[in-house]
């Protein structure tokens, strides 16, 4: 990514002793290691970082985001910011860019993008349910066909299992970036995965679910649920294994976790939506994923 200037807004990377500061615009989620990143910075009334860009390959795509100081403007620091990221890209030899987080209809930055020429490429449903009436109904599904479950399956924390084996049991999936993935497995992650609610389904000794969640205030935020079998009744029993792995280890009375969130794709991944429903669950506003080709 390049350096530019316009007027009194300056786009350059952060020296060494300003990486500290850098990091703080981007603390409401990790970034991949080797993410670089450039800063927006106002040299009036004195200097000071206004506003950052992040940027890294990911395969053939560039993923971005960006992060502006309460009170500034993103509509003015924006645009030379994406120029920045987009220049960057044509000199690696790349022309598609995604914006790297989901955005809710209502957030500044869907407009910002559009008007940079970025599309919709992806929708996402959310859904949230009460964390009591999840593990209640969690817990009397498993009771109920506990007796029906192959006596090979078994689940286990995914702390002691390393993020390609979820890569593989996710496969073709649209669920989560590969590099976004191995950093929320990484213990020292902020914002990363539940290593001890999280888990995968074993079948002796081959891996066939797994369900990534993640502590987001007072909620658990179930970003992958996969069961790779195509017997709906075992995948029924496959879901009932992975959530009782995190109702047997959470206090839906007086634990932290008070809501249980997932998300699915607008179209596929309709099973996500029908079994939030089922737990009396309620959808919340949709998020879309931005791209672009140059």
């Amino acid at each position: 990514m390049n350096e530019s200037a316009s007027s009194d807004l300056t786009i350059r990377e952060p020296a060494p002793d300003e990486a500290g500061r850098m990091s703080r615009f981007f603390r409401s989620g990790s970034l991949p290691p080797g993410a670089q990143i450039l800063a927006a910075v106002r040299s009036h009334p004195i200097e000071r970082f206004v506003a950052a860009v992040a940027g890294w390959p990911e395969g053939n795509i560039v993923r971005f985001r960006l992060a502006c100081q309460p009170g500034v403007s993103r509509s003015d620091v924006a645009a030379p910011l994406i120029r920045c990221v987009e220049e960057g890209a044509r000199t690696a030899g790349l022309n598609t860019l995604h914006y790297a987080e989901s955005l809710a209809d209502d957030n500044e930055w869907c407009g910002i993008l559009r008007e940079n020429g970025y599309e919709c490429l992806h929708t996402e449903r959310f859904f949230e349910v009460p964390s009591l009436e999840a593990w209640t109904r969690v817990t009397q599904f498993f009771k109920k066909y506990q007796s029906h479950i192959p006596p090979g399956w078994r689940t286990e924390s995914i702390r002691h299992h390393p993020p390609e084996l979820a890569l593989d049991v996710i496969g073709d999936h649209r669920l989560m970036p590969p590099e976004e993935l191995r950093a929320c497995w990484r213990a020292d992650s902020p914002g990363g995965f539940e290593l001890d609610l999280s888990s995968f389904l074993f079948d002796d000794a081959h891996a066939i679910g797994t369900l990534l969640a993640r502590r987001s205030q007072d909620a658990l935020c179930v970003d992958v649920r996969v069961i790779r079998l195509e017997n709906p009744r075992l995948r029924a029993l496959g879901n009932s294994c992975l959530l009782h792995h995190v109702a047997c280890r959470s206090d839906p009375v007086g634990g932290p976790i008070r809501w249980l969130r997932f998300r699915a794709g607008e179209i596929e991944h309709r099973e996500t939506a029908n079994l939030a429903f089922r737990m009396n669950g309620r959808e919340l506003s949709p998020r879309h994923i931005f791209g672009k080709r140059l």
